[in-house]
């Protein structure tokens, strides 16, 4: 990647009139003291280069004051951090890093900002690399979006990895890795676009941001990124039950795909989005992990659940289910065609409501760690690099699928057990 310099606005430069170039906000609470000590110090780090572009850094309100001039004419002058006005807090995790999203979106429009760069409240990605590799995408190499690359482990993000990533790719033909995420970079048209995708009001899952599926369905030719970031961040699962948190994601992405099945159902096969940075270094990948737990809750599931998957599984798939259910612990294998078809099944369930979303959604929890115990047991000698190759053919066998959830969305009565 080309070696990108970059100035940073004070707000002691009326020689430098107009919009920001770049909006860096904060989607979340934080210590402004905190905040404006780390952008001070990302600011001294960019402004060593030879470049023009104006950085102006937002975190949610109120500021402190700044710290009084010394009278001194020599040093650099301050960097220039404002406040956004956060919403009220939401009953759901995701649902507040979504709002704050969108407020930091809005105010880059408000401001004309050419560029925007959300960052996830823990800080861990407000440093000068990502800064400059998301700049690069957005404003170098013309991206309407850039979306991260973050360096997991095979056993970290499962719910991204078995639904959200592979159902996402699927639906709208782009293969982003994290379709959902706490840190991206979107152009200033884009901006407007992402900040006014407010869902309906009537659903209690639509409260979350999707930034690929709004750059998708608002323009199909947008030009979509990556950029590799090392970056780790530290997300609070305490307390968090796991019902729940499936529910929250995969329940607002099935919004999603009801709100855009008109254009989705027009996307066939998928694109490559360019990516820049350097990808980590592989390694072996993190500690084991038994399945048998995973497996466990699978099979009570089966026994527990038996009348609800009746009402959204076709025959075929409870069979296959069955079979299942009777392997050793060792055989345990699910097949990514039937995993992909169930999370359709659920996904069309979702839209005719056929039964409470709240319990169907519970319902998918016990097939989820099904598949999860047939991953962990699959991926468990692999390095990190050979179980991206595993994750990259599981997204092909969701898009191979693709057919089975179009007949089933339009024609759901067909396929009635």
């Amino acid at each position: 990647m080309a070696e990108m310099q970059i100035a940073v606005e004070t707000e002691q430069q009326p020689e430098q009139p107009g919009a920001p170039d770049v909006l860096v906000g904060v989607a979340g609470s934080v210590s402004s003291d905190d905040f404006r000590i780390r952008a001070e110090q990302i600011a001294a780090e960019l402004r060593s280069g030879t470049g023009a572009l104006r950085i102006v850094f937002a975190c949610p309100g109120p500021l402190p004051e700044p710290p009084p001039a010394s009278g001194e004419s020599d040093g650099p002058p301050p960097t220039t951090v404002v406040s956004y006005q956060p919403p009220p807090s939401g009953a759901e995790f995701w649902s507040d890093v979504s709002a704050n999203q969108r407020a930091v979106l809005a105010l880059a429009a408000e401001i004309n900002a050419r560029a925007c760069i959300v960052l996830g409240s823990d800080l861990a990605a407000l440093q000068a690399q990502p800064i400059r590799l998301l700049t690069y995408a957005v404003l170098e190499r013309q991206c309407a979006l850039a979306m991260p690359l973050y360096p997991a482990g095979k056993y970290d993000g499962l719910i991204n990895t078995g639904i959200l990533s592979p159902l996402h790719r699927a639906l709208y033909g782009k293969r982003v890795r994290f379709p959902v995420t706490y840190d991206f970079a979107a152009s200033g048209a884009m901006c407007a676009h992402l900040a006014r995708s407010e869902p309906r009001p009537e659903s209690s899952h639509n409260g979350l941001l999707w930034p690929v599926a709004v750059a998708a369905t608002q323009s199909p030719q947008s030009s979509i990124g990556q950029v590799h970031l090392d970056v780790h961040h530290q997300v609070v699962t305490a307390g968090l039950d796991l019902s729940a948190v499936l529910g929250q994601l995969a329940g607002s992405l099935f919004h999603e795909m009801e709100m855009d099945a008109a254009h989705w159902q027009r996307v066939r096969g998928s694109q490559a989005a360019p990516a820049w940075g350097s990808p980590p270094a592989d390694e072996p990948g993190g500690e084991p992990i038994d399945p048998q737990p995973m497996l466990d809750s699978f099979l009570l599931g089966s026994k527990n659940l038996d009348e609800v998957w009746r009402l959204v599984l076709p025959p075929n798939t409870l069979l296959e289910l069955r079979r299942l259910t009777r392997l050793a612990p060792d055989q345990f294998h699910m097949p990514d065609e039937l995993w992909a078809g169930i999370v359709y099944d659920f996904a069309l369930a979702w839209r005719l409501r056929t039964i409470s979303r709240v319990h169907l959604l519970g319902a998918l929890t016990p097939l989820y760690l099904g598949w999860v115990a047939s991953y962990v047991r699959e991926v468990a000698g692999l390095t990190r690099a050979a179980a991206e190759q595993r994750v990259e053919l599981l997204a092909r066998a969701w898009e191979m699928k693709k057919p089975y959830l179009l007949s089933r969305w339009r024609w759901p009565d067909r396929f009635n057990p």
